[in-house]
Formats: structure tokens, C-alpha cells, sequence
């Protein structure tokens, strides 16, 4: 018994040992990932009437290229998200006191196609285990698509912003070449405009990916 239990100790350890080189290890690397991308609620204003925008959750997809520098991280990332319209709330301002609405259902969709340049901090330690810390800046193409208030029709509206994100992570070195990432970020897109209504966007993301180390 006491022969098992110090074989499984042993192969416990060799699984986990390689990780110490293998999470330093510098050079080029490609990655993808999928996650799910949870847009906070969109405020809105134009003029005397404010609101709000839900969404139900969406998915994200990104690939990025990047090079490996031992404890730091610089790459380029493409990635994509889509979230669908749930409803809206809105209130007017007028001269003889507000009117305000809220839960109105609502349809159509909201798509992301963001361009980032990120860098990472990581935390190598003495096991396949590496912890970082992650930040980034770039730029958003934010399109409503379809929106439609009580299937009454508005339209599609884009905007080009700037975004920038801050997140944090662990990956797994699986061997040499392969690693597996668990990462939570928040990204912000700064002033998008739709036809002339102000809007405050943000998103919080939580990805599974996979990196390969060339």
C-alpha cells in the first residue's frame, strides 16, 4: 500500500514538475480561444430621453500571435462576440416631470469585432501552474443589428471606438508545446455613438483556449 501510495506521489509530481520550464519558455506562440461575453447593461442617451440596453449573454472567439519573452507576453488578437437584445428601459425628461418605461421587449443583436494589442505578465513558479495579469488597448467595431422595440422596427446603427481591456489568468502546461488557458477579462469601448445616441458599453468575459508554443 505504502509502495502505490509513493508511485502515485511520484507521478503526481512528474506531471505537474515540467511545468517549470515550459511556462518560461520563450519564443513564438499562436492561440485561440472561446468564452462566454456577458455585455453589461448598455446606457443611452439622447437628448431629454435615457435608458438602458440588456442583453443576454453572448459568446467570444479570438485567435491571437505573440511572442514569448520568459515572464512577459506581447501579442496581436482579432476576436468577435455576438449578444442578442433581451429589452429595454427608458425614461423622458419633459417640462411637466419625466415618463418612464421599463422591461420593454425588445429584439436584434449586438456584434463586436475588436482588434487589440495585449500584453501579460506572468508569474512562473515551479510547477505547470502560471498565474498572470494581462492588460490591452486597441479598437471596437460595434454594429446593432435588427433592433426592433415591440416589433416595431428601428434599425442598424455602427460606431468605430477605442477599447481597452484588463484581465486575469492561469495556463497549464500540458507539455513543451501545448498550453491551456482559463482567463477572465474586462473590456470597455469609450463613447460608441448610434445616430446620434451616446452610449456606455462594457463586457465581461470569461475564455477556455489553447496556445501553442513554436
Amino acid at each position: 500500500m505504502k509502495k502505490t501510495f509513493g508511485v502515485v506521489v511520484v507521478l503526481f509530481m512528474l506531471l505537474i514538475l515540467p511545468g517549470v520550464s515550459m511556462s518560461g519558455a520563450a519564443g513564438p506562440y499562436v492561440s485561440g480561444q472561446i468564452g462566454l461575453a456577458f455585455l453589461s447593461n448598455n446606457e443611452m442617451s439622447y437628448g431629454p430621453v435615457t435608458g438602458t440596453m440588456e442583453f443576454d449573454p453572448g459568446f467570444e472567439f479570438n485567435v491571437t500571435g505573440g511572442y514569448n519573452f520568459g515572464m512577459f507576453r506581447v501579442e496581436g488578437e482579432i476576436g468577435y462576440q455576438k449578444n442578442d437584445i433581451d429589452k429595454v428601459n427608458g425614461c423622458f425628461e419633459g417640462g411637466f416631470g419625466g415618463i418612464c418605461v421599463s422591461d420593454v421587449s425588445s429584439s436584434g443583436n449586438a456584434t463586436i469585432l475588436s482588434f487589440l494589442a495585449n500584453g501579460y505578465f506572468d508569474f512562473v513558479n515551479k510547477t505547470a501552474f502560471t498565474p498572470y495579469i494581462t492588460a490591452g488597448i486597441g479598437e471596437a467595431r460595434i454594429k446593432i443589428n435588427d433592433f426592433s422595440i415591440e416589433r416595431v422596427k428601428i434599425g442598424d446603427s455602427a460606431d468605430t471606438v477605442l477599447a481597452y481591456q484588463v484581465g486575469a489568468g492561469v495556463a497549464y502546461a500540458v507539455n513543451k508545446n501545448f498550453t491551456i488557458d482559463l482567463k477572465y477579462r474586462y473590456i470597455s469601448m469609450v463613447n460608441p455613438e448610434f445616430e446620434g445616441m451616446d452610449a456606455e458599453i462594457s463586457i465581461h468575459h470569461v475564455y477556455l483556449g489553447l496556445r501553442y508554443n513554436f
